[in-house]
């Protein structure tokens, strides 16, 4: 079953520009590259889960929660913003995550989500809306920042075992939304005789402080550096396999 909505709009979610609902990577570039990184995030996404569903777990003293739900709700939109826009199918069994074997060890070992041994934040996404709607996940979110606010769990059961498929959905839609970043982009499964014709690609229209764009050279300058040093780095140990595989009676004449 394909999803066929209306045309989307901002005034359709809580937190998404214009600029955003045009072109997600907007705001997936943004949020990857210069708020965190996909190990920070998946950390505060579970301490976050955890201490929703029992309280006690909770630190008020260091913990953003506001920021840290508002940013998941946000994502959550952007990934339904990428459902609607190219989309992706209803799925009857979100919950299974292992198509084959070299996707539970991909998992194990390697901590990469795959779909038959391939990287696919599509299928992540078709999944994470398959499981439930945009807004039953609004309602999820809110009930777990409301329950942050509880000072112990007592006998309560909030969640019940499905608290463990919601973390599990969570955090696998960041690394989904981190594969795109990575990407510059979502691939898709097509027909052979498709052709893509791409739209012109959106840039944000919001004006950057000052203070915002300094930070934001100085991260740009730090990935130039490393990308520098990592392509130095493959040069040299290129030349170094090239010469090991010279014989030794080559090189001693």
């Amino acid at each position: 079953m394909k999803n066929t909505q209306k045309k989307l709009k901002a005034k359709h979610f809580r937190y998404l520009s214009k600029d955003i609902v045009k072109n997600p990577m907007i705001y997936i570039r943004d949020f990857y590259r210069y708020e965190t990184n996909i190990i920070y995030w998946v950390n505060h996404i579970q301490l976050f889960v955890n201490a929703a569903t029992v309280p006690e777990m909770a630190d008020h003293n260091f913990a953003e929660n506001g920021y840290h739900c508002k940013q998941m709700i946000k994502q959550i939109e952007v990934a339904f913003v990428i459902f609607h826009q190219c989309q992706l199918s209803i799925q009857e069994t979100p919950l299974n995550f292992f198509s084959t074997k070299e996707d539970y060890h991909n998992y194990l070992f390697k901590l990469e989500y795959t779909t038959n041994g391939h990287i696919d934040p599509s299928d992540t996404i078709s999944k994470f809306f398959s499981y439930q709607s945009l807004q039953k996940w609004y309602e999820t979110m809110d009930d777990i920042m409301h329950y942050l606010t509880v000072s112990d769990s007592g006998n309560y059961e909030y969640f019940g075992d499905q608290i463990m498929a919601i973390r599990e959905l969570l955090m696998r839609l960041a690394f989904a939304l981190h594969y795109i970043y990575e990407d510059e982009g979502i691939s898709l499964n097509v027909p052979c005789y498709v052709k893509a014709i791409n739209d012109e690609p959106h840039q944000s229209t919001k004006e950057k402080t000052k203070l915002r764009q300094i930070i934001e050279e100085s991260i740009d300058k730090k990935y130039a550096q490393k990308e520098v040093q990592e392509n130095s780095n493959d040069i040299e140990n290129s030349q170094n396999s090239h010469i090991s595989e010279i014989p030794v009676s080559e090189i001693a004449t």
